[in-house]
């Protein structure tokens, strides 16, 4: 009973690692891109600016351990029994509420630990103000789409249907 029991925690930490490390892999690659992008920009406009890939990585893995525990609490499941393009469009929606919230809570309260008022720590993204948030979260709900897309399929038709349709079949 007791090993059994271990079994089962040992393979729901191997699966949500696996999940981790996905998560965070598919955040990081397109936070790169925007990254990337944002270089592209601002070189054009003759403004020097250097790659912060590795904060890239940070974001995405912090980001993925948020998604991870909003979907332990049931963020999104609302859109359970709802055709696939719904939930898909709902989750998007919701997640890029969660994650905007959370990354202002983070800036402000790295703004506070640096000594920062709390006005100077509200992030500065696309610009700041409503309207940078506003424009970040449309571009992470566009993001979220095709990640919610995978999940929802996933979820359809089974996890071994799901890797040999992405992956092929097993020898």
């Amino acid at each position: 009973m007791l090993h059994e029991k271990t079994h089962q925690l040992k393979q729901k930490a191997i699966e949500e690692t696996r999940r981790l490390f996905f998560i965070t892999a598919y955040l990081w690659a397109l936070f790169t891109v925007f990254e990337v992008h944002r270089v592209a920009v601002l070189r054009a406009a003759s403004v020097p600016y250097s790659y912060r890939l590795g904060f890239a990585l940070i974001n995405a893995l912090i980001l993925a351990k948020v998604i991870l525990i909003a979907e332990a609490l049931n963020a999104g499941k609302r859109a359970a029994g709802t055709p696939m393009f719904e939930a898909v469009l709902f989750k998007s929606a919701i997640f890029v509420i969660i994650l905007l919230c959370f990354n202002i809570v983070e800036d402000v309260l790295v703004g506070l630990f640096h000594g920062k008022t709390l006005g100077e720590s509200m992030p500065n993204l696309a610009g700041g103000g409503i309207e940078g948030q506003l424009l970040v979260g449309i571009m992470m709900f566009v993001v979220l789409i095709p990640f919610f897309a995978f999940t929802e399929l996933r979820r359809a038709i089974g996890e071994e249907q799901f890797h040999d349709l992405i992956f092929g079949q097993k020898p």
